[in-house]
């Protein structure tokens, strides 16, 4: 009898320990102690937020890089039509695979860079054993948009016709990229030249932008404060990006409006439960599978944005890198539609 009721009270502990409520339903025990002691991103102006961003990681890089040895990295400078933006290379092992991993970085195209993405970045190097392409494109407010836009287009562009000067086995592109940066390679792939988009194999979209004209999805109400990302700062972070009002028109913010395309590469969509952009990314994966895409879509429950490869916002994040190395590998992916 004792020993069922220590049993029992050894369950409960464990369960108190690793999750916490939330007033919408329960998050692990870390994305609790995120929301319990990070303040929002709308606590201060972008530059500040950015600055105190990169000023966190920079303690930290050091720890990220022991934890996750990668067998090379280096730096690269990619033309574009702006000039040269840098890029991160990351290889682990003797041999890479086929691929290419380009990753675009989240930040609301105001904050973020290689050095916030090295633990992300790495994770991919690790898990996929495929080359990795950081991007370190230009950021709002001092580069406006369609600035970053364009760097991605045209960077994108140059690895898909020079592949080889990167990895001389790579023979395709996958484009990952999470919140803004999932906005940017979705808009690539829909904006690049078809014989570009021929080479993109991939595509996984991590809680995108992909409606910046509307704002009235149920998940912008239900979880557009407390929980990190708010609706307040994606109002901050547009503000910031934008030359005028008419900017918002242009559907390289607003994929979903786009109309179909022909090769368009085999999609996946991660949605994070708690995010104010849930609903959106999960619309566009619904439309483009309506357009016949090869789309799936997961959404992690008890994650809130910014989850994506970051193991103190959680053990999602980590599972979310090996999700998207099951869905290049042509594996299932658990929990997937």
């Amino acid at each position: 009898m004792y020993s069922i009721m220590a049993v029992l009270v050894f369950i409960i502990a464990g369960i108190v320990a690793y999750f916490k409520k939330v007033p919408h339903g329960w998050v692990q025990l870390r994305t609790g102690l995120v929301l319990r002691f990070i303040p929002p991103l709308d606590n201060k102006p972008v530059q500040q937020i950015r600055k105190g961003l990169e000023a966190f990681v920079a303690k930290r890089i050091h720890t990220i890089k022991k934890a996750l040895p990668v067998s090379q990295v280096e730096d690269m400078d990619i033309p574009t039509r702006h000039g040269s933006i840098m890029a991160r290379i990351y290889k682990h092992g003797a041999k890479q695979g086929d691929k290419i991993v380009v990753m675009m970085h989240g930040g609301g195209w105001c904050i973020g860079s290689v050095n916030t993405y090295e633990e992300v970045s790495r994770r991919l190097a690790i898990t996929m054993g495929q080359t990795v392409v950081s991007l370190d494109y230009s950021l709002a407010p001092e580069h406006k948009f369609p600035h970053a836009h364009e760097e991605c287009l045209d960077a994108t562009t140059w690895i898909s016709e020079n592949m080889g000067k990167i990895d001389e086995d790579a023979s395709s592109l996958v484009l990952v990229g999470d919140s803004a940066g999932g906005n940017l390679i979705v808009s690539t792939t829909y904006t690049c030249h078809p014989e570009v988009r021929k080479n993109i194999s991939h595509l996984a979209a991590v809680y995108p932008v992909v409606d910046s004209k509307k704002s009235d999805y149920a998940s912008s109400k239900d979880y557009g404060d407390g929980y990190y990302l708010t609706t307040k700062a994606m109002a901050q972070f547009t503000e910031g990006l934008l030359s005028s009002a008419e900017d918002v028109a242009d559907d390289r913010l607003s994929p979903l409006y786009y109309d179909a395309i022909d090769n368009f590469p085999k999609t996946m969509v991660l949605t994070a439960e708690f995010d104010p952009l849930r609903d959106q990314g999960e619309a566009w994966a619904k439309k483009i599978k309506n357009e016949g895409v090869s789309v799936i879509a997961k959404r992690y429950a008890g994650t809130i944005h910014a989850f994506f490869g970051l193991k103190d916002f959680g053990s999602q994040g980590v599972t979310a890198i090996s999700d998207i190395n099951l869905f290049v590998s042509g594996a299932a992916v658990p929990g997937a539609q």
